[in-house]
């Protein structure tokens, strides 16, 4: 293959520096910028059939005939690539490579040049090797300007990359294999060159990439993946991977992380249809499971809020799952839908990705929300994670939640070009001024204000009689604290006796948990209750709910909830239903142990109520 530096136009022209520039500062790790951008390319790609678009990304260490077929027959002339380490990771007699490929896709097609006009208005060889900026103007579509190609270049530790596609063209199956490279601009007899190289064949001063036959055999001899009998698609081989400090064992797990965190829509599966995408991730061969969004807390909830968004309905099963359409009036459109549901806490896994949490130098954490969980997933048409939106911290009482808003299929040109070359967040001031810029505008406000409404704190009361306390005890016995309890889970109205300016007896979480009791699940709470001053008798009012959101909870939906058992000051005495009411006669302090049976996936809320009897 032939060494073909670009020369910078007499008109003038992009250096290689203003190239990098384009990707601006990616808030992601550039590893996870690399899954998402080559995922949205290989979706945009996708053939028109019910097949899934098959995506993989496998890391290798090259044997000695794959280094040496990299170095001498395609990255001829490395070392007069100046602003790189070509040469370098080339020599190195250890070097990685990550092969990113798809199948299923209709490849890089199109004219070979970039002023070659084309009748069916394909120009997606051009758009990925050559051109830099231009729009994407097939709608519906994750990577709106193909800037995402740039992210291939940060990656590699030598700045380069090998592109092998088979494609339809021209009524043909053509298979084209090209190496690109990006350096610094330099001076060569004379004349000036912008820094960017390519490694094919020259045809009228322009790159052409090897094709037919002759491509095979080289992507072959570097050991890309090969295609079967009449099959499309793109090999992409990153040369030399920056890994971020992390071992090529963390490297992968990272991926296979990220694959799960950005790009779980695609693995969640369709009523009546087939997945979207198959996605594997393998290190020198052997698979590296990616996780199911089920098995990485809170991504189980933003699954089953988006299988919601999916079906267009609540699902009777998930509790607290609320749907809301989202509406602009002006213009009058609906933007999209939103899907909220509290989750019960699960501890998180911990991964060896590189992190660590006790050393701020070490690499980033794969996944995207390591707190408490109060996003909403923001999607468009191509169901990839643009960002994951924060709400409203969950109210005082351990619940978290979770959330997805789909934009609607004829809001997408609004949407879509409302992002960053990195596509990882909405901004409307990208927009122009008009209905484009309003609908975004609106959509977001509309969503955040739903947020407000469900989740955020709500205000206490300011009388001083109130000493309800509604706790909630979730499934790993986090301490939870205690909030107003005036939500849907309170039954009963206020008792004569609590006049304004009363001194109330005093209510005090002390412990929660699971427990299980023949067999079924249940919740353990205690609570120390002290007396009101000049009162030797306690009327103890006892709730329990379903919470949905901290505060707020339904009686209806876990049938199986029932106070079970109680003991007060370690001696049992009776309990029944979902309320009931306990007198304590004690002159100080008294622990009340209480014992509720519930489903696997409910959060109790207790609404505690405690008044003097004088």
């Amino acid at each position: 293959m032939k060494w073909i530096p670009e020369p910078k136009p007499p008109t003038g022209g992009l250096a290689a520096e203003g190239f990098y520039k384009l990707l601006g500062r990616p808030r992601l790790d550039p590893l996870t910028v690399l899954v998402r951008e080559t995922a949205q390319n290989s979706w945009d790609a996708r053939l028109q059939n019910d097949l899934p678009v098959d995506f993989s990304i496998q890391g290798w260490v090259l044997d000695d005939k794959e280094r040496r077929a990299l170095r001498d027959r395609v990255f001829v002339d490395a070392g007069r690539v100046k602003g790189t380490s070509l040469a370098a990771e080339l020599s190195h007699p250890v070097l990685l490579g990550l092969y990113i490929t798809d199948r299923n896709t209709k490849g890089l097609g199109g004219p070979l040049q970039a002023d070659q006009a084309d009748a069916q208005n394909i120009y997606d060889w051009v758009d990925f090797v050559l051109n830099v900026g231009e729009a994407n103007t097939q709608g519906h579509t994750g990577g709106t300007y193909g800037f995402g190609k740039t992210i291939s270049y940060v990656v590699s530790g030598a700045n380069a990359v090998v592109i092998h596609s088979r494609t339809m063209y021209r009524g043909r199956i053509q298979t084209r294999l090209i190496a690109c490279a990006i350096g610094e601009k330099f001076a060569r007899g004379g004349k000036l060159f912008t820094g960017r190289h390519w490694w094919g064949e020259t045809g009228d001063e322009a790159p052409l990439p090897v094709t037919g036959a002759e491509a095979d055999r080289i992507a072959t001899a570097i050991g890309m993946p090969a295609f079967d009998e009449g099959e499309t698609g793109t090999n992409l081989l990153v040369v030399a991977p920056d890994l971020g400090g992390r071992t090529p064992e963390q490297a992968m797990r990272f991926i296979t992380e990220s694959v799960t965190w950005h790009l779980w829509p695609k693995l969640t599966p369709r009523k009546g249809r087939a997945d979207p995408m198959t996605i594997h991730v393998t290190w020198n061969g052997e698979p590296v499971p990616i996780p199911r969004p089920e098995d990485r807390p809170p991504l189980h909830g933003f699954a089953q809020a988006f299988r919601a968004v999916l079906d267009g309905e609540v699902a009777k099963d998930v509790p607290g799952l609320k749907v809301d359409p989202i509406q602009c009036l002006r213009p009058k459109a609906r933007v999209g839908t939103l899907a909220t549901l509290p989750l019960i806490h699960r501890d998180r896994v911990q991964v060896d990705d590189g992190h660590d949490p006790d050393d701020p130098d070490s690499p980033r954490a794969a996944a995207a929300i390591t707190g408490v969980c109060h996003h909403v997933a923001l999607l468009r048409t191509p169901e990839l994670v643009v960002d994951y939106l924060e709400g409203p911290p969950p109210p005082e009482g351990g619940t978290e939640w979770a959330g997805v808003f789909r934009a609607e299929d004829d809001q997408d040109k609004h949407f879509a070009p409302a992002e960053p070359p990195t596509h990882d967040s909405w901004n409307p001031e990208l927009l122009p001024k008009g209905q484009g810029r309003t609908i975004v505008n609106v959509g977001l406000r509309e969503i955040k204000s739903a947020l407000e409404n469900r989740w955020a704190s709500r205000k206490r009361s300011s009388h001083a009689d109130v000493a309800s306390t509604a706790l909630i005890a979730d499934e790993l016995a986090h301490l939870v604290g205690t909030v107003d309890g005036r939500g849907r889970g309170r039954r009963r109205k206020e008792t004569g006796s609590t006049t304004p300016g009363a001194v109330r007896p005093k209510v005090d979480f002390v412990y929660s948990g699971p427990i299980e009791i023949a067999g079924e699940l249940a919740t353990l709470a205690r609570v120390r209750i002290t007396p009101a001053p000049s009162s030797q008798t306690t009327r103890l009012h006892i709730a329990v709910a379903a919470a949905l959101d901290g505060s707020s909870a339904d009686t209806a939906l876990d049938p199986s909830l029932a106070l079970v058992a109680a003991k007060v000051a370690g001696e049992p005495v009776d309990v029944g239903g979902r309320s009931h009411a306990l007198t304590l006669s004690h002159s100080s302090s008294v622990e009340v142990e209480l014992l509720v049976r519930r489903g696997p996936e409910t959060t109790v809320l207790f609404d505690l109520e405690a008044e003097p009897v004088r």
